[in-house]
């Protein structure tokens, strides 16, 4: 069994989720009147644990939707969604852990840790820098290092003094985080050669590092090499887009350097990635990889304070599987990890606002940002700080306006 907390945000997606597990039709009204509650969906749960579950949750004034032949165990599993206030749901964890069965006192932990608020985390970077979770949301600017990456205005190629040039801009315009890759991942995109992009790095960090001691470093590579030759120039965080599947050193490299490491979702390469986009749960399982790529990064000796997770915008992923990403941010903070989200002017933008070019869609590259601030994203990763930076600004005057 696995469980991750979602929020159903209308009724039409509650009548989805419900339809999904098998649960009858004629109870849909009656759940809807508890959607405001939180809730978890545990996934795989047999049936009798089903019904400890919706038992346990009915004696706590909270409820549970299975599958509507768990009560006569017609089916030997079920997912199950269940509604409860945060109390309720730390009563039910107290319950299952006494349970030695069905692997129940698991779902316990898993349950603890969902509803457990996000505690705001100060982190130390290798250059002297703190970066705050929590307070709000950092901003992340991309400097691509590279002749062929999506967005043509995001190029600089093997020009350091180019580079510079605009890492000095993004940090004069509020970016908290600059973000250098030598390699574009875009869908169909080739591998560079090693050596290049350790040569490109390198050279960039140690320009960027000579003009802003101070500011934190980001690193887009899946190469172990890559990352270890810039954090010898001074890079503070390794950004892996393979989640660790490429070249699992990486999370060796991090934790050698002290470093942060941003693990991200994807399956396949950036070749073949967009032929990957069948998902059993599309939350559940994005859920299932970050937690099983954090916990392979802690076991590579990465502090879990400093492991952020990133659900993949555009990586094996179709149009609305990347809208439902991003309804969702919750699900993903709830894994306890800061979360970073990469939407900046990529194809799903364009397929929402009818923009044909990754040049005009900084308005709805815009709107992403401002909702993700809304749901307490922890970083925005973007080719416009500018921008962005008034976006959030707005967002956040909003989220923290006081009743007077």
């Amino acid at each position: 069994m696995q469980a991750h907390l979602i929020r159903l945000g209308d009724k039409k997606e509650l009548e989805q989720a419900a339809v999904k597990i098998g649960c009858g039709e004629g109870s849909l009204s009656y759940f809807d009147a508890r959607r405001e509650m939180l809730q978890i969906y545990v996934t795989g749960a047999p049936s009798p644990a089903a019904a400890v579950i919706k038992q346990e949750m009915l004696s706590r004034g909270g409820d549970a939707a299975v599958h509507a032949q768990v009560i006569t165990c017609g089916v030997k599993e079920s997912d199950v969604i269940i509604f409860g206030t945060a109390k309720q749901l730390g009563f039910l964890a107290e319950k299952l852990e006494k349970m030695p069965w069905w692997k129940l006192p698991e779902l316990a932990a898993d349950i603890r840790s969902l509803v457990a608020p996000f505690e705001p985390r100060r982190v130390e970077t290798p250059c002297g820098a703190e970066l705050s979770f929590g307070s709000r949301m950092l901003l992340m600017g991309i400097i691509n290092l590279t002749d062929d990456s999506f967005f043509a205005g995001s190029r600089c190629g093997d020009d350091v003094s180019q580079a510079l040039r605009r890492a000095l801009k993004m940090a004069e315009e509020g970016a908290d985080i600059l973000d250098l890759g030598a390699e574009s991942t875009r869908p169909g995109s080739g591998r560079v050669p090693e050596e290049e992009e350790m040569s490109r790095i390198s050279a960039a960090v140690r320009a960027i590092r000579k003009e802003l001691p101070k500011m934190p470093l980001s690193i887009d590579t899946t190469r172990s090499s890559t990352a270890r030759a810039a954090l010898a120039e001074g890079a503070d965080l390794i950004n892996d887009i393979s989640g660790l599947q490429f070249d699992e050193k990486i999370a060796e490299a991090a934790a050698e350097g002290r470093a942060l490491l941003c693990v991200m979702h994807t399956r396949g390469t950036p070749q073949n990635m967009q032929e990957q986009c069948g998902y059993e749960d599309l939350i559940s399982d994005v859920c299932q990889f970050l937690r099983g790529a954090a916990r392979k990064a802690i076991d590579s000796g990465v502090e879990k304070e400093k492991i952020i997770i990133d659900p993949g915008i555009g990586f094996a992923k179709n149009y609305n599987q990347n809208l439902m990403i991003l309804r969702h941010c919750e699900s993903f903070k709830a894994l306890g990890y800061p979360l970073l989200i990469g939407a900046s002017r990529k194809r799903f933008v364009g397929a929402a606002t009818k923009k044909e070019t990754p040049a005009e869609r900084l308005a709805g590259t815009l709107a992403v940002t401002a909702l993700c601030a809304a749901a307490r994203a922890d970083i925005i990763r973007v080719h416009d700080v500018k921008e962005n930076k008034e976006a959030i600004m707005m967002a956040e005057a909003i989220i923290g306006a006081d009743y007077e």
